[in-house]
């Protein structure tokens, strides 16, 4: 090979691993910065973000606030899907809502056939915005497995400011007389891709009227 070619070539090699180790990599667009599951100690949570100082610019900061760490990570299973489907109007309330289970009219119905072995479940996490700006969400992205669906509706629009933190609960429903146990179910959800979908917004007296309108990262939830 000739020489120069050779020094040209290396050259290039090392300017590549530069630039991947100064930059890293983009996963799919997710943005594991922006809000997160932080780490609970006792029943604190210390929450990393970014403020605004009086000079409007933006400075590393720190909040420790208070959490209930014995209602974080919990798993809480529900009444089981006959029970609550107790007329044909319950039953044509839960078919209209497929698409917010990610599942097809069909599985839906399938569903609704044999609702004595689905039982609605919820897990409950802890999320802390880290961003300079209030962010706000309302759905979640979901992948579906055969035993468990979830529900990508979180029933109302979510928001807090950087620095803060919230409860939310992420319900669905579990094929019970698949996943029998607590660590069955959760091992399942962890094999899952569920991620909050979320926005910045400017201030609390802000909401999102049409979210396909707005700029969206991803949260991905662990379980």
């Amino acid at each position: 090979m000739n020489k120069n070619v050779f020094i040209r070539a290396v050259s290039l090699i090392l300017m590549a691993c530069v630039i991947l180790t100064a930059y890293g990599c983009k996963d799919g667009g997710k943005d594991n910065t922006g809000i997160a599951q932080p780490e609970i100690t006792g029943n604190q949570a210390v929450i990393e973000y970014t403020s605004l100082n009086d000079d409007g610019k933006e400075v590393d900061a720190t909040n420790v606030v208070e959490v209930n760490k014995d209602t974080v990570g919990k798993l809480n299973s529900g009444s089981s899907l006959s029970d609550t489907l107790k007329d044909q109007e319950d039953e044509d309330r839960f078919l209209n809502r497929n698409e917010d289970f990610g599942i097809s009219k069909d599985e839906a119905q399938d569903i609704v056939d044999n609702a004595e072995k689905w039982t609605k479940f919820s897990y409950s996490i802890y999320v802390a915005n880290s961003n300079a700006k209030r962010v706000a969400f309302r759905l979640l992205k979901a992948t579906n497995t055969e035993n468990i669906i979830i529900d990508t509706d979180l029933g109302c629009e979510y928001g807090f400011n950087p620095g803060r933190g919230m409860y939310i609960l992420i319900e669905g429903l579990v094929n019970s007389a698949k996943l029998k146990t607590e660590e069955e179910i959760i091992a399942e959800l962890n094999k899952m891709d569920v991620d909050i979908i979320y926005t910045l917004i400017e201030s609390d007296l802000d909401s999102v009227d049409d979210w396909s309108n707005v700029t969206t990262a991803y949260m991905p939830v662990t379980f």
